[in-house]
């Protein structure tokens, strides 16, 4: 601090008037740099005019274009930080047909179009475009029963009601051409383990729009156990001297029965039967034959299709 006062006698007394000094000789430094004409690289706005209704537009349109610019310090701060920097408009009369735009095609655009600017090199090479036409179709509405995701041992005991028959269905050509007749119900990403009733989207391509955008579907499930028991084999024709007789004679049985029914079956409820005239003589079987069995048991798989039959020893 010493050697500044030495340097500069009295700094201590007038350090207001120095620094106003500085901030003058800055101050003019700056507005007079301002006024000089500069080159410069900007990313400068784009925006496209075009009959949007009719079309799709695929990909995201490129936001700005990268050029090379002259001009006043003042215009370059104002067009750099978007301030009053009105976006150089593409006109597309036939958008579907168009799928891109070079170098010299933009060059008079943008030209026309740079206020206070004056463009020396368009740098970005080319603007590409992804629009296609837009297709409305009206199509059914389509449930696949088979495929509602339902939570392990559940079962729809229901019909499936949906609020809508039909839907319109809008989206590019390339995507509705290879769409199916229908527009289907999206039951994405669930898992239903009771009663439904919910709003759902659609299964749909990407940039399809459907309207009305979602359907009421609704329907009723119950718990289904799976259950096994063992039921007593009755005999068809067997020999009355018993010479010929069954390995076992019960079988077990498995069925799938609704939860609330579980405690209404018993094994008189069903009725197995093996016919000695049926028997295979090449290996000694003989299959059972499930005669009845009770209304509410449903998936029923017997245990075994074929049952070993026993020889008594003869003198």
């Amino acid at each position: 601090m010493g050697i500044f006062r030495f340097l500069l006698p009295g700094l201590k007394d007038n350090w207001k008037v120095v620094v106003l000094s500085i901030l003058g000789a800055a101050t003019f430094w700056f507005f007079n740099a301002m006024n000089k004409s500069y080159d410069t690289r900007v990313d400068y706005p784009l925006s496209y005019s075009f009959e949007e209704d009719s079309v799709v537009v695929t990909k995201p349109l490129a936001k700005q274009i990268k050029i090379d610019v002259t001009s006043g310090g003042w215009n370059l701060i104002r067009k750099t930080l978007r301030i009053n920097a009105t976006p150089i408009n593409i006109p597309l009369d036939n958008p579907t047909e168009i799928k891109f735009l070079t170098r010299s095609s933009l060059i008079p655009m943008i030209s026309d179009q740079l206020d206070g600017l004056k463009l020396i090199y368009v740098v970005t090479d080319t603007i590409f475009f992804n629009i296609e036409k837009k297709i409305t179709k009206k199509l059914p509405v389509y449930i696949d029963s088979i495929s509602i995701p339902l939570s392990q041992s559940y079962r729809m005991v229901s019909p499936i009601t949906c609020n809508l028959d039909s839907a319109i269905v809008s989206g590019p050509k390339s995507t509705m051409d290879q769409m199916t007749s229908y527009v289907q119900v999206d039951f994405s990403n669930m898992s239903i383990d009771g009663n439904f009733e919910d709003e759902l989207g659609f299964f749909v391509g990407e940039h399809v729009v459907v309207t009305p955008p979602e359907a009421t579907v609704s329907f009723q499930v119950a718990k289904y156990l799976a259950r096994e028991m063992s039921v007593p084999i009755e005999l068809l024709d067997f020999p009355e001297d018993s010479s010929a007789y069954l390995a076992n004679n019960e079988i077990t049985l498995y069925y799938t029965i609704k939860e609330e029914h579980e405690d209404e079956v018993s094994s008189t409820d069903f009725s197995v039967t093996v016919d000695y005239s049926m028997r295979n003589m090449k290996d000694s079987t003989v299959s059972p034959i499930l005669m009845y069995a009770h209304e509410k048991a449903l998936d029923i798989v017997l245990a075994s299709d074929k049952i070993k039959l026993n020889y008594a020893d003869t003198p």
